[in-house]
């Protein structure tokens, strides 16, 4: 797991830094590299442990393994699993609150509410007002209703009005699990994937790309129907970790295949884009024939006709098919592949070699072209889309020579930082409640731009 460092404020307009902001930004929110092994695809936060209790050493460290398998068990909907390693937990430590916790939530989650709430009660003898079992009996609250909202809903209203506390450090919630997505537990489950497209789906978690099954994506690359799984292969196969004949193999078969889809989108940027950009390097300078093409596509009408949503949802009915642990989180990294997010990346790489190459009327031509692309890519419901979108607008606000559109670039920023940093005080990776992660991810994966508004009080969950 990364650990984040604060991210800088943005510079004002005009200033040097801007490029190393948006970057640290960008490798803040996990977005530098597609994600892999999040639970419930949230973005993470390593807590500290909680309060211990009494006990002897050798028994806390038994109750914190039991409470962690079941936080686990609980995250996966195995309850039973997860009623008894909590119940472990407590006969090693009585007191030990995150396995109480646990218990509750598995109570609630299978709703019985007498057992949930009589768990609810030894919390609050043992920590009386903590946020978390205060959201907790609200979440009680609301399944007791004749017509309940959703989870999701439910658990923001409580942690709205108890002023958004930053729960990250809290005493009753367990610490945080990642689901195991190592290179054996996805070795098993490529050789017993049931299809090529099953297959696919496992290859691009692979944390290590390697050459075979780089190798294996290639060739299906003259078959790929789907333009969100062309765009997840040009991501993989743009790797710089590959070693350079993979990559170059590759250039002429994604070309091919970029324009033979990009026909079924006449409308769309992303496929006519990386199609140009596909192979080149990362600091060469745009020749002419590049910037006219590049000209024609900013003038097109939208970035791409997919949603976010259709790749997430149909990578999770694969990957729970397949048993794969974490399906959800996992579905959730597999369609932030489908983004592009390095071609994007590449553009933004030759744009500035080219700058220094250009008349004040070419620059601002090229920062026109920019700012038309970058602000097609912040229309899109995803974080990873709006915040590259963004760092398009600001270079091309900087060639055109803006200071209010720049301005305007910086506020677009500023705004999901605030709607990150605010998300991420929920500490909605350490909640061991299926259905209100599976719920909210759900919601996360309708619009992510959305979704992270919701947290600062801008709208509702989509």
């Amino acid at each position: 797991m990364m650990n984040f460092n604060p991210v800088p404020p943005s510079p004002a307009p005009g200033g040097s830094g801007m490029g190393m902001t948006r970057r640290k930004l960008l490798g803040y929110l996990g977005l530098a590299t597609p994600l892999v092994a999040l639970p419930a695809g949230f973005v993470l936060w390593k807590p500290s442990s909680a309060r211990r209790p009494p006990g002897s050493e050798q028994e806390i460290s038994s109750a914190l393994q039991h409470t962690r398998l079941a936080t686990r068990a609980a995250v996966e909907g195995e309850l039973e699993r997860a009623r008894e390693e909590a119940a472990a937990a407590l006969a090693e430590v009585p007191g030990h609150a995150p396995a109480l916790f646990v218990l509750a939530c598995i109570a609630l989650e299978a709703g019985d509410l007498r057992e949930a709430r009589e768990a609810m009660d030894r919390l609050e003898a043992m920590a009386p007002g903590q946020p978390e079992l205060r959201i907790l009996e609200q979440l009680l609250v609301n399944q007791r209703r004749a017509a309940p909202v959703g989870w999701g809903q439910a658990f923001l209203e409580a942690w709205t009005e108890l002023g958004r506390p930053d729960l990250q450090e809290g005493a009753l919630l367990p610490e945080s699990r990642l689901v195991a997505l190592d290179e054996p537990g996805l070795e098993s489950a490529w050789n017993r994937a049931p299809s090529s497209r099953a297959r696919l789906l496992l290859a691009l978690l692979f944390p290590n790309p390697s050459e075979a099954r780089a190798r294996w994506v290639l060739q299906q690359v003259p078959e790929l129907d789907d333009s969100a799984l062309l765009v997840a292969a040009f991501d993989l196969l743009s790797d710089q970790r590959l070693a350079v004949t993979v990559r170059q193999e590759a250039v002429p078969v994604l070309r091919q295949r970029f324009a033979q889809l990009a026909g079924t989108s006449p409308q769309a940027m992303q496929l006519r884009l990386f199609q140009l950009l596909a192979g080149t390097e990362r600091d060469a300078p745009l020749d002419t024939q590049e910037m006219d093409l590049l000209e024609a596509i900013s003038v097109l009408p939208t970035w791409k006709e997919d949603s976010f949503t259709r790749p997430f949802l149909e990578a999770r009915r694969g990957l729970k098919e397949m048993a794969v642990p974490g399906a959800s989180g996992a579905a959730f990294a597999v369609a932030e592949r489908t983004l592009g997010h390095r071609g994007v990346s590449l553009l933004l790489r030759r744009a500035a070699a080219t700058g220094e190459r250009l008349s004040e009327d070419e620059r601002r031509g090229m920062g026109r072209m920019l700012w038309l692309i970058g602000s097609r890519l912040t229309e899109q419901s995803s974080l990873l889309e709006h915040s590259v979108g963004v760092l398009l607008m600001a270079s091309g606000a900087t060639s055109l020579r803006h200071g209010r559109n720049q301005r305007e670039a910086f506020a677009r920023e500023d705004e999901m930082h605030e709607a990150v940093m605010t998300s991420l005080r929920a500490a909605l990776d350490r909640w061991p409640l299926r259905s209100l992660t599976e719920e909210l991810l759900e919601s996360r994966a309708r619009s992510e731009v959305t979704w992270l508004r919701a947290f600062v009080g801008r709208g509702a969950l989509p």
